[in-house]
């Protein structure tokens, strides 16, 4: 049997006076590329003596017909040899249908018509996918899995580095439990629960709930041993680079300033849970406003609402966690806000490379090339907005003069954080209905402005480094390092960094 192959439907002619002899065939070849042009050959009879117009109608998912395109007109008396290419997109299903009428109006006014369905065979693609994702599975759990390793032991190594250790130490394994909170204001005790291990695990297992959900709809769809390797694929390709730029982002300042690992793993899981969550909400808000008539309701829950929903969620963890005595300049501040956006990344591309947009909807290539463009440029973008909120809280709290005001700095932060994600997603939008109308043949705008996005971060990182260097030299501490300003102020730090 071909891959796609032309039916003539059993139905009446519906609105049509007369039958139109016609016969219809399609170009044999197989289906294993989404989008796939699929030939279709119509030869039509005039029935008239007059010259005869002919039109292709499609009928659409919700039973609704629309005009295609005319074909052509047939002179009085003679047949008419038309070529149709219909673009196949793969809809979820191994054998789709789709019903085609042929309708030709006389000089009389009588309408001749005849329906056709185009079944169209996706096994053989479906079969394609399968063994790419179970070949990328083979090649990326070795590949994805020894450098998730490397990194983690990179990780381990160096928080746990013992040299110097004292039992008064504050980042002790005791104390990543049991905080010391005695005599310390409400607002750090806050901060000290929002990083707890309990409390992240708590947002773990939410976010193991949502990816239980996602493999239980891409299930439906795909069966679920085909949803479980898609999940897991997607899973570890949308986690790795998230991770090492909480590495890098932690790593860079300890090196500058002995901040201790807990706070970056409680940003980045607490960016993961309000990824889950606000996935909820905007859903949520999107629903009600479904009704309001004029609105592109997917434009705007990308442009308006999520922006704000999620720059809300994340910024939010980023205000409670500013409560600490250790969140106290402009360095540590954006870089806990980075690692808050990157975690929240991580759960929105496991959505899209799992669900929203997975190797069978986008094929293989067009899958893998997503993959790589949002988990190097999606991921610095959240990481930025979410920057954009911490790093001001942490200026302001550098500050001795205006500190007290530092919970304040959270507005004006959130305002520039949901302006840039707004333009990043108009830039988005404008990129794919440019991709979509053939104008361009990938993304312009985005990557554009997330180039800009990151060349500003690294300007502000580098001023920021400079300002608390400064601000060491005035509190007369020359080139001391942080574990000697700790001691000035009383604590010891021991060179242990959990």
């Amino acid at each position: 049997m071909p891959a796609a192959y032309a039916t003539e439907a059993t139905e009446d002619l519906l609105d049509f006076t007369y039958g139109l002899g016609a016969s219809i065939s399609v170009e044999n070849g197989h289906l294993n590329e989404s989008p796939h042009t699929i030939l279709v050959r119509i030869e039509v009879q005039n029935p008239t003596d007059e010259g005869f117009p002919i039109y292709i109608i499609r009928q659409g998912k919700g039973g609704g017909w629309a005009e295609l395109r005319l074909l052509g007109t047939i002179p009085p008396g003679e047949r008419g040899l038309f070529e149709l290419e219909v673009l196949a997109e793969y809809g979820r299903e191994s054998v789709q249908k789709t019903r085609f009428a042929i309708v030709g109006a006389g000089a009389d006014g009588e309408r001749y018509g005849k329906f056709f369905e185009l079944t169209e065979d996706w096994s053989e693609y479906e079969r394609k996918i399968n063994e790419s994702v179970s070949a990328g599975l083979l090649i990326a759990v070795p590949v994805i899995g020894l450098a998730l390793g490397f990194l983690m032991l990179f990780l381990a190594r160096t928080a746990y580095d013992k040299k110097g250790e004292t039992k008064e130490s504050e980042y002790s394994m005791q104390t990543l439990v049991l905080p010391k909170t005695e005599g310390r204001p409400f607002s750090e005790k806050l901060a000290d629960v929002i990083i707890h291990p309990g409390i992240v695990a708590i947002e773990v297992f939410w976010v193991a709930i949502f990816v239980m959900l996602m493999a239980d709809s891409l299930g439906e769809r795909l069966g679920f041993e085909t949803a479980v390797r898609v999940v897991l694929l997607s899973g570890m390709c949308a986690f790795t680079v998230p991770f090492a730029y909480l590495v890098a982002s932690w790593y860079y300042c300890r090196r500058e300033e002995g901040k201790p690992l807990r706070f970056f793993i409680g940003m980045f899981a607490w960016g993961m849970f309000v990824a889950f969550f606000s996935l909820l909400v905007s859903s949520t808000i999107a629903s009600q406003i479904s009704g309001i008539e004029g609105l592109s309701f997917a434009i705007l829950v990308t442009v308006l609402i999520s922006p704000f929903v999620e720059e809300l969620l994340k910024g939010f963890g980023v205000l409670v966690l500013s409560g600490h005595h250790d969140y106290n300049d402009t360095l540590t501040g954006m870089l806990l806000g980075f690692s808050c956006g990157a975690g929240f990344a991580f759960v929105e591309n496991w959505f899209y490379f799992g669900s929203k947009a997975n190797p069978f909807e986008m094929g293989i290539f067009t899958w893998i090339a997503l993959v790589f463009y949002r988990s190097f440029f999606n991921t610095l973008a959240h990481g930025c907005f979410t920057a954009s909120i911490s790093a001001l809280i942490g200026y302001v709290k550098s500050n001795p003069k205006i500190a007290a005001y530092a919970p304040l700095a959270f507005l004006p932060g959130l305002i520039a954080a949901i302006a840039l994600h707004m333009v990043f997603n108009i830039s988005a939008v404008a990129d794919g209905f440019m991709v979509e109308s053939r104008q361009v043949l990938f993304f312009v705008f985005n990557p554009m402005l997330i180039i800009l996005l990151a060349a500003l971060f690294f300007l502000v990182l580098v001023l920021a480094i400079l300002d608390e260097r400064g601000r060491k030299l005035r509190l007369g501490q020359g080139s001391s390092t942080n574990e000697q300003l700790r001691q000035n102020r009383g604590r010891q730090d021991g060179g242990v960094s959990i």
